[in-house]
């Protein structure tokens, strides 16, 4: 019955016009397979680069979360024909099809007219719809450009998704259509509706085993052994990429529908390739830091000087709206920011607790920090002084006894700067023992990401 239905599926793609036979793949939630999907990002305004388009990327993760295979991404411009060869070849070979885009009240909204098309269905104002439009929207006049997203197929559904959290439906609903889904393209309205979406629609679907392997090394010196690994192992799959990272040069994914696969092919490449070039790294430092905190003192040669700067961040947390920290991205910054959240998780044993950062200058790094971290983070105001925060008590700086003269320097005139702009403030520089072997250590164990002093220097040059 596979094999038939994979015959009819590929008629299908030969002939994916607007007439011929239709097929509609439906997959058996109870045998276990993972089932299949593909998205349809429906725009010009992401052909010409007017618009990035997040929805794919956002979808296609969430997706693989749930253990579904995205198969294919394709990008249509605002052509209803386009739009529906589109559906109907994507319908045909993928379990589910998730459309995003071109469902709005203007002349290039066309993606329900496509759909239609597609399965030669008409269309017709759907009273549910002309409802919302008229009462939740405020469109009072019948018809108006609003009652555009009242207008769907005749044999199209309205599937509600409840908001997650909030606990009740989102006004305007998810248009199904045998095993098309139809979503907006604003990614404000896209996401929460599409997460809300795939817990409903992929609950109990098993989840894809997937590890990674971090190594020093180019991939043409591991490429030899990664190849003869393939060949044993055709039941999982093997994606190879290099990268600049602060800790590694490659990255090696290994994937299955089982555990046991994927671990019998982690060992075999792990076992094949230098144990020196194998780096232990961790991508998510920042969960669980507590236990792996613990963890790192059990070994570590500066066990007593982590012992001492972590009780001051103990001390000085139990009242977090009054400490901040400097945050520049540099290397003790980032210390002080992960030893702070290890404070909050140890006192109150949660992460919901926000940390507090001054910045000079914000950037993506930072805000990447702030977010993993959960840190309010303010920056200097651009007439260069800083922002008045009255329930700032005592600011963290990461000065360290050995630094080097031009970081002093440096830690000087962001003193002054400080202590002009809020005298109050009390400086404390919990890092003031650590060398700098203490500070690598520690980084370099928890895989804390950081900026060198060079890639820092905001503040060096101003």
């Amino acid at each position: 019955m596979i094999h038939l239905r994979r015959y009819l599926a590929n008629i299908s793609s030969k002939h994916h016009g607007l007439s011929t036979t239709r097929v509609t793949l439906v997959h058996d939630k109870s045998k276990g397979e993972h089932p299949t999907a593909g998205i349809i990002v429906v725009g010009d305004e992401i052909l010409k680069a007017q618009v990035r388009d997040t929805n794919s990327f956002y979808a296609s993760f969430l997706l693989y979360k749930h253990g579904v295979k995205v198969k294919k991404i394709t990008i249509v411009r605002d052509d209803v024909q386009e739009i529906a060869r589109a559906i109907r070849f994507f319908s045909g070979n993928f379990n589910y099809v998730f459309t995003t885009g071109g469902i709005g009240p203007t002349h290039d909204d066309v993606t329900y007219e496509a759909l239609g098309l597609a399965f030669d269905d008409t269309l017709h104002y759907h009273p549910k719809l002309v409802d919302i439009v008229k009462n939740r929207f405020g469109c009072k006049a019948f018809p108006s450009p609003a009652y555009k997203m009242a207008y769907i197929p005749t044999k199209s559904v309205l599937k509600f998704c409840v908001n997650p959290a909030t606990g009740e439906a989102f006004p305007y609903p998810c248009i199904e259509l045998r095993n098309v889904f139809v979503f907006p393209g604003s990614p404000m309205f896209f996401e929460s509706s599409f997460q809300a979406l795939c817990k409903e629609l992929f609950a109990g679907y098993k989840s894809f085993s997937t590890v990674e392997v971090f190594l020093n090394a180019r991939e043409d010196s591991f490429a030899n052994v990664l190849n003869e690994v393939v060949q044993k192992c055709p039941n999982v799959t093997f994606g190879s990429y290099p990268e600049s990272n602060r800790y590694y040069k490659a990255r090696i994914t290994i994937e299955s529908e089982n555990e046991e696969d994927t671990e019998t092919a982690k060992t075999m490449f792990c076992s094949q390739v230098p144990s020196g070039v194998l780096v232990d790294y961790d991508r998510t430092p920042h969960v669980d830091p507590l236990s792996k905190y613990e963890q790192l003192l059990e070994n570590s040669e500066s066990r007593s000087i982590y012992q001492k700067s972590f009780e001051i961040f103990l001390d000085y947390c139990r009242e977090p709206e009054k400490v901040w920290i400097f945050l520049d991205g540099c290397a003790e910054s980032a210390v002080m920011v992960h030893l702070a959240r290890v404070a909050m998780e140890k006192l109150a044993g949660s992460s919901k607790i926000k940390l507090r950062a001054i910045c000079l200058q914000a950037n993506k790094f930072l805000q990447e920090i702030s977010n993993r971290y959960n840190v309010e983070l303010c920056c200097l105001k651009n007439n260069g002084t800083i922002v008045t925060r009255p329930e700032i008590r005592i600011l963290f700086l990461g000065k360290r006894s050995n630094a080097s003269e031009r970081e002093i320097e440096d830690y000087e005139r962001l003193k002054r700067l400080f202590n002009e702009s809020l005298p109050s403030v009390q400086i404390q520089f919990p890092l003031i023992e650590w060398a700098d072997k203490d500070v690598a250590s520690f980084v370099e164990s928890l895989s804390l990401p950081y900026h060198t002093a060079d890639e820092v220097g905001s503040f060096r040059s101003g």
